[in-house]
């Protein structure tokens, strides 16, 4: 279901590679960036409210709503006349996306120990990763339509189809509907899933790790005490150091390869290689990280060779040099967002807490998606000097943070396992770093 909802947040640039910038006058001002912007100003309003409705509305009720509704709304989008209609669209989507990442990783977190979550986490974004190979294909066999009983291959006059919306919405509706009958709520909600002794099991694996398998009370003070923890906000610096490229090369990589030389249909197609490579990548990471229990210094290797793919995108001499940097950005980056959600959950004990953590650190990932917005600017097209630069710099940044953070945690368990002090409320429990 959110690998579905991912190729529906990013096909933006395929379809505007497909007619969309002249249909629309997309290509005026700042037109597309204010589309691409008011998707995540919604999605960073609406992420927390939508994490803490979660386990009241239940698992499998909210998660569906949530993707049957944003694929309502890219249904709706296949009838826009106008960009401003599209921009209003595109903030509805916003508002149902926000809760549908962060309640995904705040219910699998619930559910595995903290050195099974990484692999995990790994393969619920691989998935998308994987479809993410094949959406540009998809938009590419939807832009055969054009012509076909006068339709455009993104859209027509009348009944107004954009096909790439569309078709992709009603698959994302049929999709959520779906998983409306087989997501399970958390363990200790799974009733109808787990026998009684399986569900306590599960329950008492999960306390023996953490102590937090059972729900907490969530409250407003216990809500503003979680908000005041500064490494929550580390996290989502990292978060937005690796969404970042990631939302760049999907709204903007079809135009860069465009501008390489390469026609519609090549631009589209070769936008599909990276991500087999980002799929291994994803996994192999997600599954030592787990192996050898450590998560920050893999995180800033991914980021590292993640900045140096995109100065080579920028400033190779031949396509084969930049098509090289888009392999590479694309490639090592996808690690990123799964690593940085499991170095989160890894560190976070209570549901509360798991709850907001999960929010804050995807508000940082929203924040990623309005920068890469704001700082790939159309005048600089194809080759977004100051987009890769402000990219670079917010990466380095990153990586200093993250293995600061790990100094800090190294140095709190040194002093715990000297002292015997208990850390989070746990005797035995350690930060990971």
């Amino acid at each position: 279901m959110y690998s579905i909802s991912l190729i529906d947040r990013t096909n933006l640039g395929l379809a505007l590679v497909a007619g969309m910038q002249e249909d629309l006058g997309l290509d005026v001002g700042q037109r597309y960036t204010i589309i691409v912007m008011v998707f995540f100003v919604a999605y960073i309003v609406f992420e927390i409210p939508s994490n803490l409705v979660l386990p009241k509305a239940g698992a499998a009720n909210w998660l569906s709503f949530l993707g049957a509704g944003f694929g309502a709304i890219l249904i709706g989008m296949g009838f826009t006349t106008s960009w401003s209609t599209m921009a209003v669209c595109r903030t509805l989507l916003g508002m149902m996306e926000a809760g549908f990442l962060p309640g995904c990783t705040y219910l699998i977190t619930c559910w595995y120990t903290r050195f099974e979550v990484g692999k995990r986490l790994a393969g619920f974004w691989l998935m998308s990763v994987v479809l993410n190979a094949f959406a540009a294909i998809f938009a590419y066999a939807l832009t055969l339509l054009k012509g076909t009983h006068g339709l455009n291959g993104w859209r027509c006059k009348r009944p107004h189809f954009l096909w790439i919306f569309i078709i992709e919405g009603a698959i994302t509706c049929g999709v959520c509907l779906i998983g409306r009958l087989i997501i399970v709520d958390f363990p200790h909600k799974a009733d109808g899933f787990l026998k009684p002794e399986e569900k306590q099991f599960v329950i008492d694996r999960i306390n023996n790790d953490r102590g937090d398998a059972e729900e907490d009370s969530v409250t407003f003070e216990r809500i503003l005490h979680h908000l005041k923890d500064w490494k929550l906000y580390v996290w989502a610096f990292n978060l937005m150091a690796s969404t970042l490229p990631g939302y760049a090369y999907s709204y903007f990589k079809t135009i860069i390869l465009m501008g390489m030389g390469f026609s519609n249909t090549e631009s589209q197609l070769l936008s599909a290689p990276p991500y087999i490579l980002a799929a291994a990548t994803t996994y192999l990471s997600g599954w030592l990280t787990d192996k050898y229990q450590i998560r920050g210094p893999v995180i800033a290797v991914h980021q590292l060779l993640t900045a140096v793919g995109m100065i080579i995108t920028a400033y190779g001499q031949v396509n084969g040099a930049r098509y090289f940097g888009v392999f590479l950005g694309v490639g090592v980056l996808q690690f990123c967002i799964p690593g940085v959600l499991a170095f989160q959950a890894n560190n976070i004990t209570s549901h509360s807490k798991r709850a907001v953590a999960s929010a804050t650190c995807l508000i940082g990932g929203g924040l990623g998606g309005i920068i890469a917005s704001v700082a790939f600017k159309s005048d600089e097209s194809p080759y977004y000097t100051t987009g890769i630069w402000v990219t670079f710099a917010i990466t380095m940044v990153s990586i200093v943070m993250t293995l600061g953070l790990d100094f800090y945690f190294w140095k709190v368990n040194k002093k715990a396992r000297e002292s015997g002090r208990p850390l989070e409320g746990m005797q035995g429990w350690y930060y990971t770093l």
